[in-house]
């Protein structure tokens, strides 16, 4: 059984730079076996209905703006399937559980591509994403995940989003804001003691907002966690960047 993952990706240059977190999942990288695929989930592909990226998808998609040179010349091979696309989508349908191939969604987002160069310098695996769907409750998310559980003897599946995500009160200092740390503390605790009442709860918690004016970076949290079999997560990275934005990223599955 391969594991889930929870991955908080940051900004897309954590990519360009070396860094406690990189050498984090460096280090954590070494003790994945190779899957016969990936699945994904990512905070910047968002639809109303589930959606999967169509299968002729093999490119990078540059969404962002005011970064380095060097990230928009950034290239990392990667690629989906239509055997294990269809596959996917006949297992969900089988469970009730409507889904149609995005034809308008042929290249990864920066959630994706930058999740997999932090863990793999190459990649030579086929990566099938599939949406958050936004007219789900966080309940149906968890369910979402848990669909997905069939498919854990032969797949990785990684959600990518953050534990925190208020860019509006990023900055430069070196001094971590309180509302960040607290929070982040807080899903740390309730991850590492695996209660889905108390991880529906948080997306209530006073500090919520404050750490998520929006809260798509947050839901995919609810998948991964879904798709566990044992729900007690495991923190492999734990690092807070412009004094805000959590890098922390948890381990469900992981067999020794």
């Amino acid at each position: 059984m391969y594991p889930t993952l929870f991955i908080s990706h940051g900004a897309p240059n954590v990519v360009l730079y070396e860094s406690n977190t990189i050498k984090n999942f460096k280090e954590f990288s070494k003790r994945l076996k190779r899957p016969e695929f990936i699945i994904i989930f990512s905070a910047h592909y968002l639809s109303d209905e589930l959606k999967i990226i169509d299968y002729s998808s093999n490119d990078l998609l540059y969404d962002f703006y005011g970064f380095e040179q060097e990230l928009y010349e950034f290239e990392f091979d990667i690629k989906s399937d239509k055997q294990i696309t269809l596959e996917i989508m006949k297992h969900l349908m089988n469970k009730n559980i409507n889904i149609e191939i995005d034809k308008n969604k042929t290249s990864y987002d920066h959630g994706v591509w930058t999740t997999l160069a932090m863990l793999y310098s190459t990649l030579d695996i086929p990566v099938i994403q599939l949406s958050i769907p936004v007219s789900y409750t966080p309940k149906q998310l968890i369910k979402l995940g848990e669909s997905l559980q069939d498919f854990k003897n032969r797949a990785l599946v990684i959600a990518s989003g953050g534990i925190t995500h208020n860019l509006r009160d990023i900055s430069s200092s070196s001094t971590i804001k309180s509302y960040a740390q607290k929070f982040n503390e807080h899903i740390v605790n309730i991850i590492s003691q695996g209660n889905e009442n108390e991880l529906l709860d948080s997306l209530r918690h006073k500090l919520f907002i404050k750490n998520h004016p929006t809260n798509e970076h947050f839901l995919p949290l609810l998948i991964a966690f879904g798709n566990a079999i044992d729900k007690q997560g495991v923190s492999f990275n734990s690092e807070i960047v412009y004094t805000n934005i959590s890098m922390e990223s948890f381990v469900f599955d992981l067999k020794q």
